[in-house]
């Protein structure tokens, strides 16, 4: 440790210019780190249609985390287009006009605004065409378990199928996410008219997406 005190104040400048200037070069540095991860983030998640991936190296550990907001832009207009009953149950407004929307019902409208769903199929007849199939028995437990969740999801189909760690499902996982997603969409949304009134819906809302990078490691590197 450098002692202050005997420093003469122009040793003092200099010394504090060069530690900011190294302040700046590591912070660039990390920046430029922290995108990588990032990019290579985005890849894993996009992939496994999760919002968080975890790096590991062998100084610490590195979260990335995709994380997005849901704010009404016309409460009026979402409130015709879901019904009284959905944005009353669902939707509370608060002293400073701020909406807390359900859990449930924010995946789905995050999902219409971003077409992250399909209608293509059911998860039970989806369920049949994988290869291999569960069997009736297995579908009924997956039916109940499945929720749309890369790793839970794969944890459950890897244990109630009894197939091999290493075994590739993430083209399945990638259905089932978009199946359930169109399931929490059906459940709040008229069948009569849905597409229009999806469309309705995006011109209410607007979804923001930010990604971000953790690091965690024990002291000094």
């Amino acid at each position: 440790m450098i002692e202050l005190k005997g420093m003469e104040t122009k040793e003092l400048v200099a010394a504090a210019v060069l530690a900011d200037q190294e302040r700046r070069r590591a912070a660039s540095e990390l920046n430029r780190y922290k995108a990588e991860l990032e990019r290579r983030g985005a890849k894993v998640m996009e992939d496994q249609n999760t919002h968080y991936v975890k790096f590991f190296g062998d100084a610490g550990k590195a979260s990335v985390t995709d994380s997005s907001k849901l704010d009404i832009l016309n409460p009026d207009k979402l409130k015709a287009w879901l019904g009284d009953g959905v944005y009353k149950t669902k939707i509370k407004e608060n002293v400073k006009t701020e909406y807390k929307v359900d859990v449930k019902l924010e995946r789905a409208l995050k999902a219409v605004f971003q077409r992250d769903y399909t209608f293509e199929q059911g998860l039970d007849e989806f369920l049949q065409k994988m290869d291999p199939a569960p069997d009736p028995a297995q579908r009924a437990v997956l039916r109940k378990k499945l929720k749309g969740d890369y790793e839970k999801d794969r944890a459950t189909l890897l244990e109630v199928m009894q197939l091999p760690e290493g075994t590739d499902l993430d083209v399945e996982l990638w259905y089932i996410y978009k199946i359930k997603n169109a399931e929490l969409i059906r459940a709040f949304l008229p069948e009569e008219g849905i597409d229009i009134t999806m469309e309705g819906l995006r011109k209410c809302i607007l979804v923001d997406s930010k990604m971000s990078v953790a690091l965690d490691y024990e002291g000094e590197v």
